[in-house]
């Protein structure tokens, strides 16, 4: 069946526009605002471009619930003919842009697109998303994931992290843990290595800095926070991984020893992911949380610009910003997944695909939305009262069949 969208917007509302540099930062990607400065007749261009992201969101039957305005991206072709691309790829949509001196008109035609409760659009994207993996591949084609996790008290977000690596595909997974906590995780984590490493009071001691540093390089991907509670000086070791080319997701204690030295950024040398809640997000950047919630798309977008990071803003429709500013929203996930141990199960899965060979923002972008899909699949069985991280682990293989097979 065909499907349609059109929008007609008045050109003149751009003209009076008082925040339009604001309005367009917000809306277009960066290839996009280059085009538009480059026209001769921006008003037009501009309320042309916001009506065909309008038809599209009309087309798809949803408004703009589960997507960002610059997952909607409009190029041209060698003629000049306008090309829909949906978060990174070509849509099979036909587009059509036209304007008179006072409106701008949009119109999207294709496919039905709806399947089994999904859109096909989003669900292909993702799809494509996916790593690929070969017949003949071994375990250490498959990523070498190296967690730095745990403290004492916290060795739980350690293992889901870990097995939430190894439940989306990574082949070899290693945790580094103070040496008192390693027995702990050798008898829980049947399939993962453990490192133990030098501690005080339970947590990482930067004596272990160089012995980490070895580590990271000879892995696909460095996975830091999770459960490793105020380590004296971890910023340090922070700094120390971010000179390798190994990609590096931080999250929860290893956001909070970046947050006091936020300039080590500048010494990256492979991806870094970050993946905040809104309360680390404040310490990052400085903002309140009433700040970061009421602009939640703007504030990540502007921090992964201004450090060349993937920026993961959780939450509801969870935001993913990558370092060129684009920006989407994730569309799966319930409240039941408002729980203990959730982002470390989200760290885990991003850094799995990091290690496979995703980047930074693909990996995720891939990984909340299986993260959220397994937790859909968890309270479909369970119910949203009552689940735990675990839960989700244990349903991410799940969450990738149906995602390969809809």
């Amino acid at each position: 069946m065909i499907k349609t969208g059109v929008d007609a917007i008045e050109i003149e509302r751009f003209a009076r526009m008082k925040n339009l540099d604001t309005f367009v930062k917000r809306v277009f990607t960066r290839q996009e605002s280059d085009y538009l400065k480059q026209r001769t007749a921006p008003y037009e261009s501009i309320a042309g471009f916001y009506a065909a992201k309008e038809a599209f969101s009309k087309y798809m039957g949803t408004g703009m619930r589960g997507f960002g305005w610059k997952d909607i991206e409009i190029r041209h072709d060698e003629l000049g003919k306008p090309i829909l691309y949906f978060m990174g790829t070509p849509s099979s949509v036909d587009l059509s842009i036209s304007h008179s001196k006072t409106i701008a008109v949009a119109v999207v035609c294709g496919e039905e697109n709806a399947v089994g409760g999904f859109l096909a659009e989003q669900i292909k994207t993702y799809r494509a998303l996916l790593p690929v993996r070969r017949e003949d591949m071994h375990k250490g084609d498959a990523g070498r994931v190296f967690v730095l996790a745990g403290s004492k008290g916290m060795t739980g977000a350690a293992v889901l992290c870990a097995q939430a690596a190894l439940r989306t595909g990574s082949g070899l997974v290693t945790v580094g843990t103070p040496v008192s906590e390693q027995p702990v995780l050798a008898v829980k984590l049947t399939e993962t290595m453990t490192l133990p490493l030098p501690e005080k009071d339970g947590m990482l001691d930067a004596s272990g800095a160089e012995q980490i540093w070895e580590k990271a390089k000879v892995s696909d991907v460095c996975a830091v926070g999770p459960g490793l509670g105020p380590a004296p000086e971890l910023w340090r070791t922070i700094e120390k991984i971010l000179q390798t080319k190994t990609p590096l997701l931080l999250d929860a204690d290893g956001l909070n020893a970046l947050s006091t030295h936020i300039d080590i950024l500048e010494q990256k040398q492979g991806e870094v992911v970050l993946t905040p809640h809104p309360g680390e997000m404040s310490r990052l950047c400085g903002k309140s949380i009433e700040e970061i919630q009421a602009d939640r798309e703007g504030t990540a977008a502007e921090f992964a610009v201004r450090w060349g990071v993937t920026l993961l803003l959780k939450g509801k429709n969870t935001v993913i910003a990558s370092p060129r500013g684009e920006v989407h929203c994730n569309p799966t996930g319930n409240s039941g997944m408002a729980t203990g141990g959730m982002g470390d199960v989200l760290s885990g899965v991003i850094a799995s695909l990091l290690g496979q060979g995703l980047s930074g923002y693909h990996a995720a972008v891939l990984g909340a939305f299986l993260h959220g899909l397994a937790g859909d699949l968890a309270a479909d069985e369970l119910g949203e009262f009552g689940m735990i991280a675990s839960d989700v682990v244990s349903k991410l293989p799940f969450a990738i069949c149906k995602l390969q097979n809809p």
